[in-house]
């Protein structure tokens, strides 16, 4: 491991002693034969150096405009900690319970001299305590109103949007509190240069020596919270929200998901879309610093965290690379809990976003080409700009005047040289792209066909052999490819009645149009409704069908009665008349956008009785009952109880039922049931 006297030493005397040089925005060539072309190493090892060919890097080094803000020197440290050897003596969390602190009590903590890399304790005192952070102040260097102005920043508005941005921190002592110690960095600062604002250690989440076995951070009072005798605490508020990201960062991918640390080219991207996403502003002395660094025009490598030279440099280049993976995969502050939570920890977590989000054929090493080319170019369209945000519009064109160099992986720089050539000599994962003729032309948005509920594919047409992108919200449903007819053709799931999808088109050079949009139509009739039973003594019609659907009741081709369901889907239809028994009546349902259901059939039940039996005078010499009721209808006969005999009245009505003979007086009585069971009132006869 390098000593941190080296990784902050030589950046420091640097910064003392160099100013910006004349000339190091070179201007193009006014030369017609040459041409601005990017010469970009798209290896993902950024330890490996490549050349780039027969065109030695001026031996300036890195150097920075003294007019540029403090903040524009501002660096973090996360102390290194090799988590896999270690990996037994990590604390899970909750597995080391710690006594409860109170304000007013003191407390030593182990810190780390940067300029030594020597440990040692420091005491503190416990000035806040809140609902997730206690915060300690070494020797009184802050007040206690300033330490709790801190601490409730942090449970305010810092704890809630990391937490939410980018996962959940640890909590090895079980104390459910995050640990800051407030005290002045030993980072080697003299009034000028580069200066250590706060840090991370690890190792603070493991039982090994020199382990404060609590989640903490630590924060700069000097120079960062002011070089006098006042201070102001909310200048480490931004910082606050870096730190805790990389706390946040450990947990997840090492505790929570047993991953290898992040590399730290990405963990400080994150850690700096945390500060934007607290300040709600884009980083100006990360651009800034771009803008005027040499290392970064000499070919600063993206993947390589170069702790002992230019490391501020890195950060620039870490800051804007997360910033245009964001914008280019449209998923806003999203994408950076998703790169977090991948299974990776190194580049290839961001290839797995770039074919989710941007394109499957893309790669990861041609995406940094295409990133160095937005650096570049600054299109407000497409792949080569950061779509117009005007947060980066100040970003300047940085271009090399050397005549060879030597690349590491993730490296490139911008050089002018004749168009028709491209030096021999080259590393095999060198590129030259040209930049004049790079297709920055964003294609049209695509022209989308209707679509409906019932549909499993998006068409329509879009420029020939482009990407076509289904999505819903930030969702992406499905992708395909325009032939060359450009005519698309995109499989997807059945989407709900009014689904907005949004459909957009990437040409082969990566540039992607305006979205369309679509609605998706409601095709699908409504089900058959269901009706509950109906007979010949009712008006009023009953039953369930599609919420806001109108129901209409026809006998053949008549409509018969009308009616809307309500929210429920219940309805009721007040039919004009009563209808006969054995009417075959279609109940439909129709939806608001006229689709309509299939027929629900329904018999008209029987529910009216038969009219009392008429009978005929009955003798004591009669053998036979008869008389009149409804035809088809069974009449039965019956003498106190006792059951005589019965028949079913023909097409006419007439009935005889055979008996014997009866004495005059006898009481009989007769009633009517017909086919669908209901009887008549019963009909009483004396034999005369």
């Amino acid at each position: 491991m390098k000593s941190l006297h080296r990784m902050i030493f030589p950046m420091l005397t640097i910064l003392l002693i160099f100013s910006l040089p004349a000339g190091l925005e070179v201007k193009a060539s006014s030369s017609r034969t040459n041409q601005p072309v990017l010469i970009s190493n798209e290896s993902t090892d950024g330890n490996k150096s490549e050349n780039s060919g027969s065109f030695q890097v001026n031996n300036d080094d890195y150097t920075f405009n003294k007019r540029m803000s403090k903040d524009a020197y501002q660096l973090d440290y996360v102390k290194p900690f090799n988590s896999e050897p270690n990996g037994n003596r990590i604390l899970l969390n909750k597995v080391y319970r710690t006594e409860k602190s109170r304000t007013g009590e003191s407390k030593s903590f182990w810190v780390t001299n940067l300029m030594t890399n020597k440990d040692n304790k420091l005491p503190a005192e416990l000035e806040y305590s809140g609902s997730h952070v206690n915060v300690w102040v070494n020797n009184h260097l802050i007040t206690w109103q300033e330490a709790g102005a801190l601490g409730r920043e942090f449970d305010s508005r810092i704890y809630p949007l990391d937490v939410d941005h980018f996962g959940h921190p640890p909590d090895v002592d079980g104390s459910g509190k995050i640990n800051i110690l407030c005290y002045d960095i030993q980072d080697g600062f003299t009034r000028n240069g580069g200066y250590v604002a706060g840090y991370f250690a690890p190792r603070d989440l493991s039982n090994v020596p020199h382990s404060n076995r609590t989640q903490i951070f630590y924060l700069d009072t000097y120079p960062t919270m002011g070089m006098g005798s006042i201070k102001d605490v909310s200048e480490t508020y931004s910082t606050l929200a870096h730190e805790f990201q990389h706390m946040i960062n450990f947990n997840q991918n090492v505790l929570v998901e047993g991953h290898p640390d992040m590399d730290a080219w990405l963990n400080e991207g994150l850690s700096m879309a945390a500060e934007q996403i607290y300040s709600g502003k884009v980083l100006q002395d990360r651009i800034e610093y771009y803008n005027y660094d040499t290392s970064i025009a000499n070919g600063q490598s993206l993947l390589y965290w170069d702790d002992s030279g230019d490391n501020l440099a890195n950060y620039s280049l870490s800051y804007l690379f997360l910033q245009y993976l964001k914008i280019q995969s449209n998923q806003g502050n999203a994408i950076f809990k998703e790169l977090i939570n991948d299974p990776n920890s190194d580049y290839r977590a961001v290839q797995d976003l770039i074919h989710k989000y941007i394109s499957p054929d893309l790669s990861f090493g041609k995406f940094m080409t295409d990133f160095r080319a937005a650096l570049y170019l600054n299109k407000r369209t497409g792949i080569f700009g950061f779509q117009g945000d005007p947060g980066f519009a100040s970003i300047k064109k940085r271009i090399f005047s050397g005549s060879s160099v030597g690349l590491r992986g993730g490296g490139a720089v911008v050089r002018e040289l004749p168009t028709d050539t491209i030096p021999g000599g080259k590393g095999n994962d060198i590129t030259y792209t040209l930049l004049a003729k790079l297709d920055t032309v964003s294609p049209q948005p695509p022209k989308v066909h209707p679509a409906g509920d019932s549909d499993r594919h998006i068409s329509g047409t879009a420029e020939a052999s482009a990407m076509i992108t289904v999505q819903k919200g930030s969702q992406i449903l499905a992708r395909g490819k325009t032939g060359s007819h450009r005519v698309f053709n995109v499989g997807i799931p059945k989407q709900k009645a009014g689904t907005i999808l949004t459909v957009f088109a990437r040409d082969a050079a990566g540039n992607r149009s305006n979205a369309s949009s679509v609605t998706v139509k409601d095709k699908t009739a409504p089900s058959r409704p269901a009706v509950s039973p109906f007979s010949n003594n009712q008006t009023k019609l009953s039953g369930r069908a599609e919420a806001g659907s109108s129901i209409t009741v026809k006998h053949g081709r008549t409509i018969v009665g009308a009616a809307k369901t309500g929210k429920n889907g219940r309805f009721t239809v007040n039919l004009k008349r009563k209808q006969k028994a054995g009417t075959i009546l279609t109940i439909y349902a129709r939806d608001r956008v006229g689709n309509q259901s299939a027929g629900k059939s329904l018999k008209v039940a029987d529910r009216i009785p038969p009219a009392v039996p008429s009978v005929r005078s009955v003798s004591e010499r009669s053998t036979h009952v008869t008389g009149r009721t409804e035809h088809g209808a069974r009449v039965y006969l019956y003498h106190w109880g006792r059951y005589l005999g019965s028949t079913k009245a023909g097409s006419t009505g007439y009935f005889s039922i055979k008996t014997y003979r009866h004495k005059r007086g006898t009481v009989l009585n007769l009633y009517a049931q017909d086919e669908a069971g209901n009887k008549s009132r019963k009909k009483y006869v004396k034999v005369i």
